[in-house]
């Protein structure tokens, strides 16, 4: 019989291991289900509810609500497998959540485990500018993040770089432009003048109150991106 993948299992089996390994070392349920709702965005009522259904544990990682960007900070190894070396995105999920379940067992303060300690030598309670930003994203998401961060940095060839509101931004006397990252899209944040302005141009796309959502499966509006980088650069010098 072909062996199941960790992917096709239930949630519930999985699950139920990992709470297991963490109570045999004196650990808690609600402990292993705070470092799952740290890393996933699920609430533990979320997390409650999966385990009471039929859902896969690869469906429970494919569908996570807002997945931590600090996950990237995790690493060593686990199973002998070294985390950050491993290519397939929702496998590397899958063993973080296990390295921290992990760090639960061998007796590890939770301040620790979720990286909250100010002095940790390996970790910044905020990226110090835009590489570390996008180095603690998804490594899928981090390609656009860069092609966005071009096409500002050609068309603001004046402007610095900096992180402002916890954002990539492009500064000059004051915040010129941001970009982030979302779960499905990357958010483009010029303000509400600009996209009054480019109105017309924008039309078809998802835009409210300043922002402008580019799906990460659609082509980069190039054009449009540096255009209205510039309408902002040129407005805000007035």
């Amino acid at each position: 019989m072909a062996r199941r993948s960790v992917f096709d299992m239930r949630f519930q089996d999985i699950y139920s291991a990992l709470i297991q390994k963490a109570e045999r070392k004196g650990r808690t349920i609600e402990e292993v289900e705070e470092v799952t709702a740290w890393l996933t965005g699920y609430s533990t009522e979320q997390i409650d509810a999966a385990m009471n259904s039929d859902i896969t544990y690869g469906e429970f990682f494919s569908d996570t609500p807002a997945y931590n960007q600090r996950a990237a900070l995790i690493t060593g190894k686990i199973c002998g497998i070294q985390i950050e070396t491993i290519e397939d995105p929702l496998m590397k999920k899958i063993r973080q959540l296990d390295k921290l379940v992990d760090e639960l067992a061998k007796g590890k303060p939770m301040e620790s485990i979720l990286f909250s300690k100010q002095n940790q030598g390996h970790y910044c309670m905020k990226p110090q500018n835009i590489e570390e930003y996008i180095a603690v994203q998804d490594a899928q998401v981090q390609p656009r993040l860069k092609e966005v961060r071009d096409i500002l940095a050609e068309a603001l060839p004046e402007a610095e770089e900096r992180i402002s509101w916890s954002m990539p931004t492009f500064w000059k006397g004051r915040n010129i432009i941001h970009f982030a990252a979302a779960k499905k899209h990357i958010g483009l944040y010029p303000g509400d003048g600009a996209t009054e302005a480019f109105k017309k141009e924008l039309t078809g796309f998802d835009v409210s109150k300043g922002t402008i959502r580019l799906p990460y499966d659609q082509e980069l509006p190039a054009d449009l991106i540096a255009g209205i980088a510039r309408w902002c650069y040129e407005e805000y010098r007035k």
